[in-house]
């Protein structure tokens, strides 16, 4: 695999909540797994890390994790207002890794975007809390379901403001 000059071989890591298999959230699988693929690597040629995607079976998790987000310029962290999302990312080794990394390392921006406006932050983990007054927020825009997303729209244009410079172009001429 090909790295940077800096060292880092990804652009993002994403860190979404993952609800046991029974419940799972259509509107996060939709970003995490749809659209941040289709715009960002697709559309726009980054290159991002998604766990329970980008790993090789039989690895240790915790140290898939940590080596896999010391490879990225950025965090995206993924919020579901209701407290079950809360809980399930304030108790994942995955959360707490990546938290980590993102207050300790140098250089390591944070990009949140809520899936649904979050009325109060009160409830979340404090590092949460802190890493939303550093960094603020990016509300995701639910467009994807009625086409395909674009990379010009409001909401990408947000995260695309926020994400390393690119060092590939796009692999595809397509645009919208």
């Amino acid at each position: 695999m090909k790295r940077h000059g800096n060292g880092k071989l990804y652009d993002a890591y994403v860190l979404y909540p993952k609800p046991p298999r029974d419940c799972r959230s259509s509107d996060v699988d939709t970003l995490v797994l749809r659209a941040l693929p289709e715009v960002l690597e697709r559309q726009c040629g980054y290159k991002l890390f998604i766990f329970g995607r980008d790993e090789f079976p039989g690895q240790a998790v915790a140290n898939v994790i940590d080596e896999n987000i010391k490879l990225c310029r950025r965090l995206i962290i993924i919020l579901v207002p209701e407290p079950l999302g809360f809980d399930l990312l304030k108790n994942m080794s995955e959360e707490q890794i990546a938290i980590y990394n993102a207050l300790i390392q140098d250089g390591m921006k944070v990009i949140l975007i809520e899936v649904e406006k979050v009325e109060s932050y009160a409830s979340m983990p404090e590092s949460i809390q802190y890493l939303r007054q550093k960094h603020g927020s990016v509300q995701w825009s639910r467009d994807f379901t009625a086409q395909s997303p674009c990379a010009k729209a409001r909401f990408w244009k947000k995260v695309r403001y926020l994400m390393p410079p690119r060092r590939f172009p796009p692999p595809s001429p397509t645009r919208c």
